[in-house]
């Protein structure tokens, strides 16, 4: 739930409600920078003290030196106290928020669009996420180590040295302003260009895992110079000119920023001879004076200059952060159900819909399926097969109309409860880099090896899988690469028999099978679906593979321009799916084009 005090859609918004139930572990943390800065006083003004006892003209006595003695004891005990509690306080917080924060990075990304991981390479989106959970730490740190500490070093100084001499005190407040105003001035210039870069770099962790994925295409294709050359151009055109650019501004920017750190030094230098020589300050106050006007310039430079780094990181994580501030398309209603099937009619009503670069696919769309009727749709590529299953799937927003299942709109029900309820064999199938049993059994998580057997068997998996020294352990690779296309397709197929969803989607399901393979599995498909009341929409080409579906459906231009049973179709002069057939029948090579 979120808290309506705090802005959606931002940074804060989304680290809040991770932050907040540990707040009283991370309030404990801010002391230690306190007593640091403390001990920094209390180490010096004992010094002081102990420098105007050696000084006087007299017999010391060991009671002189208490005040010394307290003050540095004092001080360090406190340090170390405080800074216990600052460890033991990041070992209880520290794994949990780390946990939390990958946890609800995935979520919210998984919660997004079909159409953003369209958009966005997937090697730029862990980058991203590497970005945001190793960032926040490092921000954190940052703040403590070298913003707020050196800052409360500073501030201490300059107080103990307005007490000392108001005069100082002067002196470093002015040169304390001219330096933050230089700095904030180029470093602001300087973070704009690291924003610039971050972004780039998170593009080219997307090039090369795009390049990875398609390692074997780049292979079989002999195009491994011709990448390696695109990365090299890329950075020698895009990326290198822009840190070139970054690197020269941050070269002269520590030039100018330490020029009136160098005056600071010498002006003090000079006034403490100064005072010296008109007796207005003791040897104790000099020695004090010096070390925490040193320790002054030291700090608020150094807290400049981190300062700088600091808003580096700040660039890099809000880089990395785009992609949980970039508002979710939603699709489904603040108020959705959950949808129940019973016989499985599905109803496309006066649909009509256009992607976002304006090429309208669907204008006055209607299709009825009764339950359980199984249908084959087929037509070249392009003509919308593909997309109507996207749309029925709830991968994107229709423009008008609706789309129905028993009389409910997927529009009032709930994407999960949707997509649980469908089982799809893509014709592109990728898998988890886990066992054959893990990615069989996945959209079942309470499927037994018993019943993952059967199912395996059925899809004509198991003697495969049988001859393998780990069997059912097997590990499948990345995306399934170690396994051959038809046998990740099998493994698709007999994920969706294990599924025993109402509603079974084909997108050629069969087409990475050899003849006699497809023909067995084909068979076992149909024994399944004859016992079954499902209902199946299978996309074909193979036109074979639908012949005894209840009807088959010819799509040209976003319209069904023939609907009918095999038999039907096959004999009707000058018709489409008669040409279609004909020309498979005759060997000729039929939409062997881009997928659509």
């Amino acid at each position: 739930m979120t808290d309506p005090d705090i802005p959606q859609n931002t940074i804060w918004s989304f680290f809040y409600p991770i932050f907040k139930p540990y707040k009283w572990w991370l309030l404990a943390i801010i002391p230690a920078p306190f007593a640091t800065a403390f001990y920094v006083f209390g180490y010096n003004y004992a010094v002081k003290l102990l420098l105007d006892i050696l000084t006087q003209n007299k017999i010391l006595a060991y009671t002189d030196f208490i005040y010394p003695i307290l003050f540095y004891v004092f001080s360090n005990l406190l340090l170390n106290i405080m800074w216990r509690i600052n460890y033991y306080a990041e070992w209880k917080v520290q794994p949990s928020i780390r946990r939390d924060i990958t946890c609800k990075v995935y979520e919210y990304i998984s919660n997004h669009s079909y159409d953003f991981f369209q958009t966005n390479i997937s090697g730029s989106i862990v980058s991203k996420v590497k970005g945001i959970t190793d960032g926040y730490y490092h921000l954190l740190e940052d703040i403590k180590y070298n913003i707020i500490l050196p800052f409360l070093i500073f501030l201490v100084c300059a107080i103990s040295l307005f007490c000392v001499n108001s005069k100082i005190f002067i002196i470093i407040t002015i040169f304390t302003i001219i330096i933050i105003i230089m700095s904030n001035t180029l470093y602001r210039k300087i973070a704009i260009l690291q924003g610039q870069m971050s972004q780039d770099y998170h593009k080219i962790m997307g090039f090369i895992g795009d390049k990875i994925t398609n390692i074997l295409n780049i292979w079989f294709l002999g195009k491994k110079n011709s990448e390696l050359q695109h990365l090299k151009d890329y950075f020698e055109y895009t990326n290198i000119p822009l840190q070139n650019k970054y690197f020269k501004l941050n070269f002269w920017t520590e030039i100018l920023v330490s020029i009136p750190n160098l005056l600071f030094g010498i002006s003090i230098f000079l006034y403490l001879v100064y005072l010296k020589n008109t007796g207005q300050i003791t040897m104790g106050d000099i020695a004090f004076t010096m070390s925490m006007s040193y320790l002054s310039n030291q700090n608020i430079f150094e807290m400049i200059l981190k300062f700088k780094d600091f808003i580096n990181k700040w660039a890099d994580f809000k880089a990395s952060c785009s992609i949980i501030i970039t508002p979710q398309e939603k699709i489904d209603k603040p108020n959705a159900t959950e949808l129940k099937i019973e016989k499985g009619a599905i109803l496309f009503e006066n649909i009509n819909f256009n992607y976002k670069n304006g090429f309208l696919v669907f204008d006055n769309f209607n299709l009825s399926i009764k339950g359980g009727q199984k249908i084959g749709i087929v037509g070249i590529s392009g003509v919308g097969k593909s997309t109507l299953i996207s749309l029925l799937l709830k991968n994107f927003q229709i423009n008008l109309g609706d789309i129905l299942i028993d009389n409910q709109s997927i529009y009032n029900v709930t994407s999960s409860s949707l997509r649980s309820l469908i089982s799809l064999i893509p014709q592109d199938v990728v898998l988890f880099n886990r066992s054959l049993k893990e990615n069989i059994g996945y959209a079942k998580p309470d499927a037994t090896i018993e019943g993952i057997k059967k199912i395996a068997k059925i899809a004509h998996l198991d003697s495969f899988i049988e001859s393998l020294p780990e069997k059912y352990e097997t590990q499948v690779g990345e995306r399934g690469i170690k396994l051959s296309g038809g046998q990740r397709q099998r493994i698709a197929i007999a994920r969706a028999i294990l599924k025993n969803a109402p509603i079974l989607i084909l997108d050629e399901a069969t087409s990475s099978l050899d003849t006699e393979t497809e023909y067995q599995i084909q068979n076992s498909i149909n024994e399944i679906l004859l016992k079954k009341s499902v209902t199946v929409i299978a996309i074909a080409h193979r036109l074979s593979t639908i012949k005894n579906m209840d009807r088959i459906l010819v799509m040209q231009d976003g319209k069904i321009i023939e609907d009918g049973k095999f038999n039907e179709l096959i004999d009707k002069k000058n018709g489409e799916f008669k040409r279609m057939w004909n020309n498979q029948i005759n060997g000729i090579i039929f939409d062997n084009t881009i997928k659509n």
